[in-house]
């Protein structure tokens, strides 16, 4: 039973960067929000013997750090992505619900790679991701962790409604962009 605490104490500490990175609005922001976040709740899948879920948070950090230097490399985005599915298989030890984590982090990886500076897209795919582990989550019992997920969810959602006229999601936003826009920090990126 300890262990059901201590995993969610991880979990709940995951919950609340986890809130914080559905109300930014900058890529770098989010995806930096949610590192610290994967490092909580790899740490809580661990002591909850939910494996494929923590190969997936160390895929997903590797994932999150290359989109935030902007490596634009298809080859690497398709090594973590095979990565992320490659591990998940390997340490799943959970059966068919085991496949939950990796399934949200395939659909994750695909959409930060995908739609790299569009934020609803980035925000909409990591609704999706949170609601897959919301029921895996719950097959752990990391009751905490079905908390964070759902509450992260709902936050993420409202910021994407609030934000709809902002920007377009998917590929239709991909025609709004011009090569060579400024970035972040007000340089210029060649997209």
């Amino acid at each position: 039973m300890n262990d059901v605490i201590v995993g969610n104490v991880c979990s709940l500490c995951a919950m609340v960067t986890d809130s914080i990175s559905g109300t930014r609005k900058k890529h770098s922001e989010i995806l930096a929000v949610q590192i610290i976040s994967q490092f909580f709740y790899g740490a809580g899948s661990i002591i909850l013997k939910g494996y494929s879920s923590t190969a997936q948070n160390v895929v997903a950090v590797l994932r999150n750090l290359a989109a935030m230097k902007r490596i634009k490399s298809r080859t690497v985005e398709w090594i973590l992505i095979l990565l992320g599915v490659v591990l998940g298989v390997l340490f799943n030890n959970r059966g068919l619900l085991g496949w939950l984590p990796i399934a949200a982090n395939l659909e994750y990886s695909i959409a930060v790679f995908r739609f790299r500076d569009k934020e609803r897209s980035l925000k909409l795919a990591f609704l999706i991701n949170m609601l897959m582990y919301s029921v895996f989550s719950f097959a752990i019992m990391n009751y905490v962790g079905v908390v964070a997920n759902i509450v992260t969810a709902v936050t993420t959602g409202v910021f994407l409604i609030r934000g709809k006229e902002q920007e377009p999601v998917g590929p239709a936003a991909e025609g709004t962009e011009r090569a060579g826009t400024a970035s972040e920090d007000g340089g210029a990126s060649n997209e």
